[in-house]
C-alpha cells in the first residue's frame, strides 16, 4: 500500500495537487478487532463514535481489506450503511457477491465460485475420478466445499469423503482425518484451507508418516512458504493447486530491498525484521549492550536486504500485494475521474459534480464502481455488477529442488475470460511426473456409480451416489481444456 501510494503521489498525470494519505489498523484475525478498526477509521478518533466523524480533514476515501472473508462481512455490513467504498484484496467468499446485502464491497480478487470450478476442472483434466475433500470450518473452507461439490456433481469425479478441519481445536481434529484418509483409497484430496488452519493437520500427517497422496491446494496455501518447509515435503510433495494471478509491480523489488529500521526509527518491527534476515542483533541505544553478555553479533546497518532471498522479497511468492496494488490504483482512479468532472455533464441530480474536498462517500462509491483503468503491466482493471474483477488464476505446482527447497512453479493458467474449453492451459511438460502417473493410476482404477457414494457423517451431507453421466450447468465435462507441451 506505501509502494502504490507513494507512486500516485509522484504521478503528475493522476490526482495532479491532490495527495493521499493511509492509516493502517491490524484487525489479528479477529472480528471485534475489524468492528472497532472499521469505526476508528470512518470517525477518526480513538474510542469510535458511532454515526459522527470526529475530524474534518483529512477526507477518508476508503479500506482497503480485510484480508479473511469473515472480517470483510462485518466491515462490509457496518461500511455499507454509510456507502463508504471497501475493496478487498484477498476476501473470497461468494456471500460477498450479494449487492443487497454488501452494497459498498468491491474486491480485486475472484469469487470462490469460480475458484471451485477451477478446482473441479484440475481434477477432471488428470483423471483424479475418486477425490476426498478437506475443508476448514469457516466462511472460507464450507462455501468452498460445497462449491467444490456441486461442480463435482454430475461429472465423472466421485467424492470419496469430505472431513472439517476444526480451527477451535488445536489439533484441526487431525487424528480423525487421518484415520479417514488412510481408511479411504482415495489417492487425490482437494484441500480448502489456510496454511495456517493445515500447518497442525501436516504436522501430525509427518508424524505418522501420510505419504502418496496427490494435494489439490486452494489459492489459501498453494504458495505458502510455511507449508513449503523441508520438514512437510514428504507429505506435500505432490501439490498441485490455483493460485492468485502474479502481476508485476514495476519498482516493487527495489521498494522492498531500500526499506531499512534506520529510515523507520518509530517502526518497533523493522528492527526485529532485520533481526530474523540477518541473524545479528539490532543495536538499542536505551540498552547498555555487553558482548561479553550476549553471543549474538550486532547489526551494522550496512546489510543489504538485495543481497539475501527470503519470502520477504521473492517476487514469484508476493502475490496478495499485487491485489492491494490494484486495490489502491481503482481508488485513485476514482478520485481522479470525480475530480475532473465538468460543470452541468456529472453523474448525479441535475448533472451536478461533488467536491474533491468535500464529497459524500456514496458519490465516490458511484466512481469506484465504474472505474477502469489500466496498471502500469498492461493489466486491464475493472469491477463488474457484482463488484468483482475478471477471474483469472495460476495453476502451481511444487517442485523439489536437489538441496531440499520448494519451488511454486506456474504450470499453466486458469481463465473464465477465455471461451469454455480453452479457459484452462497446463503445460504437461511442466508438471511433476509423479502427478501425471498417480493420475492415470487413478483413471484405471474408477469406480463404478453403484460404488460411488459420498461418506460423510450423519445430518451434515446427504449420503448418495455422486457418479453420474451428464454434464453439470456449468459444462466441466464440455470440451477438452487445453494442453500444451512447449517447455
Amino acid at each position: 500500500m506505501v509502494f502504490s501510494i507513494e507512486q500516485i503521489n509522484k504521478n503528475p498525470n493522476l490526482l495532479p495537487n491532490i495527495t493521499m494519505g493511509f492509516r493502517f489498523y491490524d484487525s489479528c484475525r479477529m472480528m471485534q478487532r475489524s468492528i472497532q478498526g472499521s469505526l476508528w477509521l470512518m470517525t477518526g478518533h480513538n474510542q469510535p463514535v458511532p454515526q459522527f466523524c470526529c475530524q474534518r480533514k483529512p477526507l477518508l476515501v476508503g479500506t482497503v481489506g480485510d484480508a479473511g472473508s469473515s472480517g470483510s462481512i462485518v466491515i462490509a455490513r457496518l461500511q455499507g450503511l454509510y456507502r463508504v467504498s471497501q475493496i478487498s484484496y484477498v476476501s473470497t467468499s461468494p456471500l460477498l457477491s450479494d449487492r443487497h446485502h454488501f452494497p459498498s464491497f468491491l474486491r480485486t480478487i475472484p469469487s470462490d465460485s469460480f475458484q471451485s470450478r477451477g478446482l473441479a476442472q484440475l481434477v477432471l483434466y488428470f483423471g483424479w475420478t475418486w477425490v476426498g475433500i478437506l475443508v476448514e470450518d469457516n466462511d472460507y473452507g464450507q462455501l468452498g466445499g460445497t462449491l467444490l461439490k456441486k461442480e463435482l456433481d454430475g461429472t465423472s469425479a466421485c467424492v470419496a469423503f469430505s472431513e472439517n478441519i476444526i480451527l477451535s481445536r488445536a489439533d484441526r481434529n487431525a487424528l480423525h482425518i487421518i484415520q479417514v484418509i488412510k481408511s479411504s483409497s482415495a489417492s487425490a484430496i482437494v484441500v480448502f484451507s489456510s496454511d495456517a488452519g493445515l500447518s497442525p493437520l501436516v504436522d501430525e500427517m509427518v508424524r505418522q508418516n501420510l505419504t502418496g497422496r496427490v494435494w489439490i491446494a486452494s489459492e489459501g496455501w498453494s504458495t505458502s512458504t510455511l507449508m513449503s518447509m523441508e520438514k512437510y515435503l514428504n507429505v506435500l510433495n505432490m501439490t498441485i493447486g490455483l493460485a492468485i494471478h502474479s502481476g508485476e509491480m514495476p519498482g516493487f523489488l527495489e521498494h522492498l530491498n531500500n526499506v531499512h529500521p534506520s529510515s523507520s526509527p518509530d517502526d518497533a518491527l523493522l528492527p526485529k525484521f532485520w533481526e530474523e534476515a540477518f541473524g545479528c542483533k539490532w543495536p538499542d541505544p536505551k540498552v547498555n549492550f555487553s558482548m561479553s553478555q550476549n553471543t549474538a553479533k550486532l547489526c551494522t546497518g550496512a546489510e543489504k536486504l538485495g543481497s539475501i532471498q527470503t519470502s520477504y522479497n521473492d517476487m514469484a511468492t508476493l502475490r496478495a500485494p499485487y491485489n492491494i496494488y490494484r486495490a489502491v490504483y481503482a481508488f485513485a482512479n476514482a478520485l481522479h475521474n470525480l475530480s475532473s468532472c465538468r460543470k452541468g455533464q456529472g453523474p448525479f441530480h441535475q448533472g451536478t459534480c461533488a467536491n474533491i474536498m468535500d464529497f459524500q462517500p456514496w458519490q465516490l462509491l458511484h466512481y469506484v464502481k465504474k472505474v477502469y483503468f489500466q496498471t502500469k503491466d498492461g493489466y486491464q482493471s475493472l469491477f463488474n455488477e457484482n463488484g468483482e474483477v475478471p477471474a483469472q488464476y495460476d495453476i502451481i505446482n511444487w517442485h523439489r529442488d536437489t538441496d531440499g527447497t520448494v519451488r511454486h512453479v506456474t504450470v499453466g493458467s486458469y481463465d473464465l475470460g477465455l471461451p469454455l474449453g480453452q479457459n484452462l492451459i497446463i503445460n504437461d511438460s511442466a508438471v511433476q511426473v509423479a502427478l501425471l502417473v498417480t493420475g492415470k493410476q487413478v483413471k484405471k482404477e474408477s469406480p463404478s456409480a453403484a460404488s460411488c457414494v459420498f461418506h460423510a457423517p450423519k445430518g451434515r451431507f446427504p449420503t448418495r451416489p455422486t457418479l453420474l453421466s451428464a454434464p453439470n450447468a456449468h459444462g466441466i465435462s464440455g470440451p477438452a481444456p487445453r494442453r500444451t507441451t512447449a517447455s
